[in-house]
C-alpha cells in the first residue's frame, strides 16, 4: 500500500506540474513580449507621435466616414520603427438593395438587387397576402482599431523619406443589420427596419506605405495610403483603404 501510496503521489505531482507549465503558458508569452517591447524601447533612438485624418473607401461598400488615426512609438533605428495605434475607420454603409418586379404573381415573388451582402428569402400569396420577399443583411459597420506595426523608411533627400509598413489591425465594429419587405404590389419597399445592433472583432493584417516630410527639426508633415481587410462571420469579407494626412513629432 505504501509503495503505491507513493506512486500515485508522484503522479499526481507530474499532473500538476504539467497542468501548472501548460496553464502559465499564455501569460509566460504576454510577459515575453512585453519584455521584448521594453528592451527594443530601452534601445531605441527616440520615439515619435503622430495625429492623421483622412478618407476611407471601399469597392465593396457605398459610402464612407471620415478616418482619424494616432501613431506612437519607438524608433529601433534610424529608419526602423515600432508603431502602435489607434485608428477610427468612420461609418461605412451599403446602399439599400431595390426590389425588382419581373413577371410578379402570387406565385411569382418579387426579388431584390444589389443584396449580396444579405439573404433574400421569398414566399408565394397565402390568403389575404401577397407574395413577397425579404431582404436580411447588413447596412452599416463602424470599426476601431488598435494596431502593432512594423515601419522602415527609405532616405529619398534630406528632409524626405518614403516608408512601407505591415502589422496587425486588432479591430471591433459597431454592425447595424436591416430588414427589407417587398410585395408583389410593385410599389415601393413596403417596410425597412432595424432589425439589430451587434459587434464583431477579429485580427486582421494591415499594411500601407507613405511620405514623411520634415521641413523643420523634429516636426514632418505624414502622407500615407493603408489597406486592410476585414474578415467576420458577420458579414461577407470587406476590404478598405485609407488616404490619410497629418503630422508626425519626433522626439
Amino acid at each position: 500500500m505504501w509503495g503505491r501510496t507513493v506512486l500515485t503521489n508522484k503522479k499526481q505531482q507530474k499532473r500538476t506540474h504539467l497542468t501548472m507549465r501548460f496553464s502559465l503558458s499564455p501569460a509566460s508569452a504576454i510577459f515575453s513580449l512585453l519584455a521584448a517591447i521594453m528592451s527594443i524601447s530601452a534601445h531605441a533612438e527616440g520615439g515619435f507621435v503622430s495625429m492623421q485624418a483622412g478618407i476611407t473607401d471601399s469597392q465593396d461598400m457605398d459610402k464612407f466616414g471620415t478616418a482619424y488615426k494616432i501613431h506612437f512609438g519607438p524608433n529601433i533605428l534610424d529608419n526602423f520603427a515600432l508603431e502602435f495605434g489607434l485608428l477610427d475607420m468612420g461609418e461605412a454603409r451599403y446602399n439599400d438593395p431595390t426590389p425588382t418586379y419581373d413577371d410578379v404573381s402570387d406565385t411569382q415573388p418579387p426579388s431584390f438587387r444589389n443584396s449580396r451582402h444579405g439573404n433574400v428569402s421569398r414566399s408565394n400569396a397565402s390568403g389575404d397576402e401577397p407574395s413577397k420577399a425579404t431582404f436580411s443583411g447588413l447596412s452599416a459597420a463602424h470599426p476601431r482599431s488598435f494596431l502593432i506595426a512594423f515601419r522602415y523608411s527609405f532616405d529619398l533627400s534630406d528632409s524626405l523619406r518614403f516608408f512601407v509598413k505591415t502589422g496587425a489591425n486588432i479591430w471591433q465594429a459597431d454592425l447595424e443589420e436591416i430588414e427589407l419587405i417587398a410585395t408583389q404590389n410593385k410599389g415601393p419597399v413596403q417596410r425597412r427596419v432595424v432589425s439589430s445592433n451587434k459587434k464583431a472583432s477579429a485580427v486582421d493584417q494591415i499594411s500601407g506605405g507613405g511620405f514623411l516630410w520634415q521641413p523643420i527639426k523634429n516636426l514632418a508633415l505624414r502622407a500615407e495610403l493603408e489597406t486592410t481587410a476585414l474578415d467576420s462571420q458577420h458579414f461577407n469579407r470587406v476590404r478598405f483603404q485609407m488616404i490619410t494626412l497629418g503630422a508626425q513629432y519626433e522626439f
